[in-house]
């Protein structure tokens, strides 16, 4: 199981993630991480606001 932590403002000028869970020497790109905010925002009973708001 996967494990996402953030620390920081959502609209701040930085936030902080820990991925807990995967094993060691997997590496996760910033790509990876776009990839994965981009099917979220297309997620069932998610805002209007999700569909524009990018993840960055």
């Amino acid at each position: 199981m996967l494990r996402w932590l953030t620390a920081g403002e959502s609209h701040g000028p930085a936030l902080s993630a820990i991925l807990e869970g995967l094993p060691a020497g997997v590496e996760v790109g910033t790509k990876d991480i776009s990839a994965a905010l981009a099917r979220r925002r297309l997620g069932f009973g998610r805002g209007a606001r999700m569909k524009f708001e990018q993840d960055e």
